[in-house]
């Protein structure tokens, strides 16, 4: 089986419903809404459309809301025209609403002369234009061009050493976890995270309308990378996002940090996506570079959850192929994961009994060449993620009785969810068991599973039972 899974973006490319079935056979795990784009009403009717296509289809597919956050951008330029900013020369920015020329340039901003200080880089579309702040005042910011270029309007802005205090949550995303909710999203995905109050800020609010669904931190801005065991701690998950990141800091410290959050997620025994640019060739060709599929190895080998396909999927030619492809890539270096992997292994810091339990089932199935796959009872989901971080050598069958947890567990690496109906004892869980890894061919009677679960099994948030299970046995325990 493969175990890491598939995050794709849906757009133009992929909303038809015979597409995303494709994108689906093709091995997605997760569909993401990216509401930088597009209409609430569109993003609503993808949420239906991958509920039926992945329900005619009976696979789990969960849908990811990616909030778009404060993205910070320049305003119009005058007539619309390309404004070429040549290295050396002076330019005021200011937040009041200018048409932009070589002299004077607007940023939508409201604190922009009160956060930004003197001495300052400022970067223009993603990094490809800098700019030093000489002196700032009411009237703006006058800064010198240190790399110059063409310039066009409504372009992103970065502010990598300043301390930024707007907040990560904006009116247009409590508008769209509204509409989220309201079409039964699985995560939302916050962008532009500073520190750990910004999740619970989102969460306060997810929770004010009367619901609970994990929220992934974006890490793409320097605050959270110097903030991130703090983050991470408060985030349901983590998106090493790299297209923002990749600005806010050199290219070369962001595979360094690319392993430090997947790391800091297994401590903190979260799900971690890797994301921007994996395949990125794929929008326009068949096939990738050797690079991209080099890049995709590497997150599998350093244990991430799920690999992102962006544009690829989302305005690509190409979108069923990309996903075929980081199948095939995803599943060549699984293959040969075990000469050199386990080196990046979860390591908590806190005494749970529960990590026991998941470490002794790990333990028995890479010891036990007949036992075939773990099992877990979960109705939070939280048994199915445990074993999940520790990383056993077989596949992990988490069986739920609720359609929520079972699609959410479509992000967790390693993890088949499977949805059940509540048992109420032990011997009904073993016969459940039977009954569905049977029906569904995961395994054939006879054969030996790990079994994993909480006593009573309606308590959550507990693992506390463990057992060696032979598939067929359960009449023998009086059911």
């Amino acid at each position: 089986m493969r175990r890491t899974k598939i995050v794709c973006t849906l757009g133009p490319a992929s909303l038809q419903p015979e597409t995303i079935a494709a994108m689906i056979r093709a091995g997605m795990d997760v569909a993401r809404l990216n509401t930088s784009h597009g209409t609430l009403e569109e993003h609503v009717e993808s949420v239906h459309v991958v509920r039926e296509v992945s329900g005619r289809l009976g696979k789990p597919v969960a849908v990811l809301m990616d909030l778009s956050g404060p993205k910070l951008r320049t305003g119009d330029t005058e007539s619309g025209r390309l404004i070429e900013l040549s290295p050396g020369r002076e330019l005021r920015l200011t937040n009041r609403a200018v048409a932009g020329n070589e002299h004077l340039l607007s940023v939508e901003y409201p604190r922009l002369t009160e956060d930004v200080m003197a001495g300052e880089r400022i970067l223009l579309d993603d990094g490809k234009l800098e700019l030093e702040v000489l002196r700032s005042s009411p009237e703006g910011l006058d800064c010198r061009v240190i790399t110059g270029g063409l310039l066009g309007p409504h372009k992103g802005v970065s502010f990598p050493a300043t301390n930024l205090t707007t907040p990560a949550l904006t009116e247009r995303d409590r508008e769209c976890i509204q509409a989220g909710l309201r079409a039964g999203v699985d995560y939302f995905g916050l962008s532009f995270v500073r520190d750990a109050a910004d999740i619970a800020r989102t969460r306060e609010y997810v929770g004010s309308l009367g619901e609970d669904v994990p929220i992934i931190a974006k890490i793409e801005r320097r605050q959270a990378v110097e903030n991130l065991d703090a983050v991470l701690a408060e985030a349901d998950g983590a998106m090493v996002a790299r297209g923002d990141l990749g600005v806010e800091l050199p290219p070369e410290d962001v595979p360094v940090q690319q392993r430090r959050i997947i790391a800091a997620a297994a401590r903190n025994q979260i799900p971690v996506i890797t994301a921007t640019q994996m395949l990125e060739s794929m929008i326009d060709s068949p096939r990738p570079t050797r690079a991209e599929a080099s890049d995709v190895a590497n997150a599998v080998w350093e244990l991430c959850d799920a690999v992102m396909l962006s544009g690829e999927t989302a305005t690509g030619n190409y979108p069923v192929e990309s996903v075929a492809m980081m199948d095939r890539i995803i599943r060549r270096a699984e293959a040969a994961t075990a000469e050199f992997e386990r080196d990046v292994l979860a390591q908590p810091e806190t005494d749970d009994h529960s990590l026991v339990v998941a470490l002794a089932a790990r333990r028995i199935v890479e010891s036990d060449p007949n036992m075939k796959a773990v099992v877990c009872f979960t109705n939070s989901g939280y048994t199915a993620l445990l074993l999940s971080k520790v990383h056993p050598n077989a596949p992990i069958y988490a069986i739920s009785p609720h359609e929520t947890v079972t699609r959410r567990l479509a992000l967790a690496r390693g993890v088949i969810p499977l949805c059940s109906d509540l048992v109420g004892s032990s011997e009904e869980l073993l016969r459940s068991v039977d009954q569905l890894l049977t029906e569904r061919q995961h395994v054939a009677d006879g054969e030996e599973v790990v079994v994993v679960a909480s006593l009573p099994v309606s308590a959550h948030g507990t693992t506390n039972f463990l057992k060696l299970h032979r598939i067929g046995e359960s009449t023998r325990y009086g059911v």
